[in-house]
């Protein structure tokens, strides 16, 4: 249910419709009322700021947005100064998202994706060098707008350089969407550069190909895929996708993040000599699985911490009751 409607008013912004619903917040496309620029709120559902950590991201995710300055980024346009609660003020961008033009298109032309993918490399570029991971980049999170240019949005899970862990990685749930997942955030690993790379080797995959790499019946099944198998070749699917393309989008989704692109800008630097790039010169053979005996390690150390915090939990209640018993 929306929060608001048209017409109301939140502080000096006039709601004029409801764009999005999410688990965590809802978008309005809104109107300044003192300057009259058309902007998007971000209105997070305030029962949620009874958890520290939810709070701690909204508050993370308001940095970002306030150190964003790309033409490829949608961006804040306000300090959050001036609120009767905490909510987002960005930038509005005219078009639709990504994962709505692939579901009404279908397939677009090898040179049109090889062009987006380079304008998401470049974004990318620059998130990474002012120290933001996004770590949930997917079509929904990408805009197109009318004239062809993808905008990516929606920081809700980005990470900044330096900011601590709100949770600890064998407690928490996974952070990403299970089809664009990094191997290394399915295994509850906070992610780095790397893992946007491999997001954008599937966004690109997708685009290509017309499916995600890893399929399956439930979430659980998908990530699995991440870690264990081998994504089909692109030109088995799509054989007018050429070799060099082919061999730059495989190579950004290799399982562990060493063998991928170091760097958002090495992809770059691909993406502008395709015709010089020779596909043999990439290692593309197949990568040993994750799991086995590194998840049950994992699970071996999770209950060894369990069985000692019970440990000590039983401990002190032992000696508080002895205690009571001897003063008494």
């Amino acid at each position: 249910m929306s929060r608001f409607e048209p017409g109301q008013r939140l502080d000096r912004y006039e709601i004029v419709e409801m764009l999005g619903a999410g688990a965590y917040a809802q978008t309005y496309k809104a109107v300044d009322t003192t300057t009259g620029q058309t902007v998007v709120l971000k209105c997070s559902d305030p029962t949620l700021f009874a958890d520290p950590a939810n709070f701690n991201r909204y508050r993370r995710e308001a940095e970002v947005a306030r150190r964003i300055r790309h033409p490829g980024v949608q961006g804040a346009v306000d300090e959050g100064r001036s609120r009767t609660e905490p909510y987002l003020v960005l930038e509005y961008i005219e078009g639709e998202s990504l994962r709505a033009r692939i579901r009404r298109d279908g397939l677009e032309p090898v040179d049109r994706v090889v062009e987006w993918g380079r304008q998401l490399a470049d974004s990318l570029c620059y998130l990474h060098g002012v120290g933001v991971v996004h770590r949930d980049l997917k079509p929904e999170n990408v805009l197109v707008t009318p004239d062809g240019r993808l905008v990516i949005n929606d920081f809700g899970t980005a990470r900044l350089e330096g900011a601590r862990r709100l949770t600890w990685k064998h407690l928490s749930d996974a952070i990403g969407t299970p089809d664009y997942m990094s191997p290394e955030q399915v295994q509850g690993e906070r992610g780095d550069e790397r893992s946007d790379i491999y997001a954008w080797g599937v966004m690109m995959y997708e685009l290509l190909s017309g499916r995600v790499p890893f399929g399956g019946d439930n979430s659980l099944a998908v990530m699995a895929g991440h870690l264990q198998s081998d994504p089909k070749p692109l030109r088995k699917l799509r054989p007018e996708v050429p070799p060099a393309v082919e061999a730059v989008v495989m190579h950004a989704m290799r399982r562990f993040p060493d063998h991928r692109y170091p760097s958002a800008q090495a992809i770059l630097d691909d993406l502008g000599r395709l015709d010089e790039l020779d596909p043999a010169s990439f290692d593309l053979t197949p990568e040993k699985p994750i799991g086995g005996m590194a998840a049950a390690e994992s699970a071996r150390r999770l209950w060894a911490w369990v069985a000692i915090i019970a440990a000590t939990f039983i401990g002190v209640v032992a000696v508080i009751i002895t205690l009571s018993v001897v003063l008494r």
